[in-house]
């Protein structure tokens, strides 16, 4: 996670001001006072840059940094009785009946689910964590009725597991055996030492899947709900990959307080990504449909705080039109006044 990024803003140049209770936009950079245009004698043509009136949807969108990665490691605590006697590497990938690691040479492998493996599990228990052994007894192909109740038929398949695996075959799991794990996993790092006790936490694990972090304000976790399309770019580079925020959590550390953590997941199709890199996240907010809109640029502060445009006349002549600014988005501002689609305005050289 990239703790204390800033966030960047794709629209610049307005900045909010509410006024009698109403949301108003106010300029912070336009041109002032007399532009070359406005200050030519009447009858002057005016030769330099300009741009034209649109008209459209203005979408407002706002760029936060972040990181590519595996997502934040978790712990997978050693529970097994015994000494380390085998490890895995950091980044390798432990999916369903994989080695997590090994007490006094038996390996405790790896089933998925989302409730540890607190207790014993055997014959006449019953609940989510016994649900979860039958859904990955039935995954590896034994005969097993997929429901929360540990009876005949999971017995069976237990003992014909651990026999298959060369483990003692008691029809009882224990944490000699397994531990469950979110899903395939990924060795972030490995904690444990060979030749310890298998206590604590043995190994950080993460996803397998890539996925973009950031670390934004509370505010902002607004517009990055859980389930909101996002677009990606990874290095700044590339075109834009889809994306959804899947997690979002309070920050860690000094940022707890004021911050959230969130986690995008995208689709990066038959790209090849780094290991690990900055990223962008773009996130699409308010949309002005209908609108006309000029660049930020074009706009000219006049007396009394307000703005205007100078428009291009037919004849070449300009023309100081009064407008109200509205929405910004991606350098452009929507106006309301006396202008129309395809006006040209005045934009600096």
């Amino acid at each position: 996670m990239a703790s204390g990024r800033t966030r960047l803003f794709v629209t610049v140049g307005l900045v909010a001001v509410l006024a009698a209770g109403a949301g108003t936009w106010a300029v912070a950079e336009a041109r002032t006072g007399a532009s070359a245009a406005a200050s030519a004698g009447a009858g002057d043509r005016y030769t330099g840059p300009t741009t034209t009136v649109t008209k459209g949807d203005l979408t407002d969108s706002e760029v936060f940094a972040g990181s590519l990665g595996y997502g934040t490691p978790t712990g997978v605590p050693g529970a097994a009785s015994g000494t380390l006697t085998w490890l895995p590497e950091p980044g390798q990938v432990i999916s369903r009946d994989g080695f997590l690691y090994a007490v006094d040479e038996r390996a405790v492998r790896s089933m998925y689910g989302t409730v540890p493996l607190w207790r014993d599990l055997e014959r006449g228990t019953s609940g989510t964590d016994v649900r979860q052994l039958n859904e990955n007894l039935a995954a590896l192909g034994y005969d097993v009725a997929q429901d929360d109740a540990f009876g005949p038929r999971t017995q069976r398949a237990v003992e014909q597991w651990q026999r298959a695996r060369g483990h003692e075959v008691t029809g009882v799991l224990t944490a000699d055996d397994v531990a469950f794990v979110d899903g395939p996993v990924r060795v972030a790092s490995v904690v444990g030492q060979l030749g310890q006790p298998a206590s604590g936490d043995v190994l950080q694990v993460t996803s397998t899947e890539r996925i973009v972090t950031a670390t934004v304000s509370q505010r902002d976790a607004e517009r990055l709900a859980v389930g909101t399309a996002v677009d990606v770019r990874v290095n700044g580079i590339g075109d834009a990959m889809t994306g959804e925020v899947t997690d979002v959590r309070p920050a860690t550390g000094d940022d707890a307080a004021t911050k959230v953590d969130v986690s995008v997941s995208f689709d990066a199709g038959d790209r090849q990504l780094p290991a690990a890199g900055s990223a962008r996240i773009e996130a699409q907010g308010t949309t002005a449909q209908d609108v006309l809109s000029v660049p930020v640029a074009a706009l000219v502060a006049v007396d009394g705080g307000r703005y205007a445009v100078d428009v291009v006349r037919r004849d070449g002549t300009t023309e100081r039109v009064r407008v109200v600014p509205g929405l910004t988005a991606s350098g452009r501002v929507a106006v309301t006044g006396d202008v129309t689609a395809g006006d040209r305005v005045v934009v600096p050289a």
